[in-house]
């Protein structure tokens, strides 16, 4: 079985274009940031670029040609499609989702990811969950992604065509439980029930509240999740701005 890593990434946001481009901490963009993370915690496994086949995306290509990873270039709003086309592409079984707006992500659990689908082998969906069954990625947190098959995404292609679900890669998998067999691991007990915090950029706001809580992180901190809750706790305006940030983009 062969795995991988596959990131999800374009420029064309609608509510902060090129948002993973912009300069965010010294030269490094957002992007720059993920795929180093990634690179360094995921050694000898394919790493993808799954970017659009439109124009203004030329640069993502050349992003991952220059951080010596794969890329692929598919649909803009077809994700799903998008994905299904990369695993047969570079001949990936299984693999890690990644958004690319989540600068705080931690690759360092992509392997507990395997480990757990090389135990339950029929799984066809691993993430992080909360207590009340949600998977992380239904919530602001941005720290976490998301594990599924190529066979999942093809049975999920074959079932539905819905927008809601060829725009949102994994929301069928989950949703349909009755279909597909799905693991949430239980998340760490300081982040369990922390649906007040948001490490996920998609405004100039989030931006902004991000650019300069990573800047301390990175450099005043052993960068560990439990640095970051602490270092938020240390600032009650971070949290503050979070909860208006995520008020204003509830998923």
């Amino acid at each position: 079985m062969k795995d991988g890593i596959i990131i999800q990434a374009r420029t064309g946001s609608t509510r902060l274009h090129n948002k993973i481009l912009l300069p965010f901490y010294g030269k490094q963009r957002i992007i720059d940031i993920l795929i180093g993370n990634i690179k360094q915690a995921c050694i000898g496994r394919t790493i993808v670029l799954a970017t659009t086949n439109r124009p203004q995306d030329d640069i993502l290509a050349e992003v991952a040609r220059e951080a010596g990873i794969c890329c692929y270039r598919g649909d803009e709003d077809n994700v799903l499609d998008r994905f299904i086309r990369a695993a047969a592409t570079f001949g990936l079984d299984r693999f890690i989702r990644v958004c690319s707006d989540n600068p705080f992500l931690r690759p360092d659990s992509f392997l507990t990811f395997f480990a757990e689908h090389d135990a339950l082998s029929l799984i066809h969906y691993i993430a992080y969950g909360f207590a009340d069954g949600r998977p992380t990625i239904k919530s602001h947190l941005g720290l976490f992604a998301e594990l599924t098959t190529a066979d999942a995404l093809r049975r999920t292609a074959a079932a539905t065509q819905e927008k809601l679900y060829i725009e949102h890669v994994t929301i069928y998998l989950y949703t349909h439980p009755e279909a597909f067999s799905i693991r949430l691991l239980p998340l760490p007990d300081e982040l369990e029930g922390r649906l007040d915090l948001r490490f996920t950029l998609d405004t100039m706001e989030d931006f902004t509240l991000l650019q300069e809580l990573y800047a301390t992180f990175y450099e005043q901190t052993d960068r560990s999740v439990h640095a970051l809750l602490r270092l938020v706790e240390a600032h009650p305006e971070y949290r503050a701005k979070m909860l208006e940030n995520i008020a204003r983009n509830e998923k």
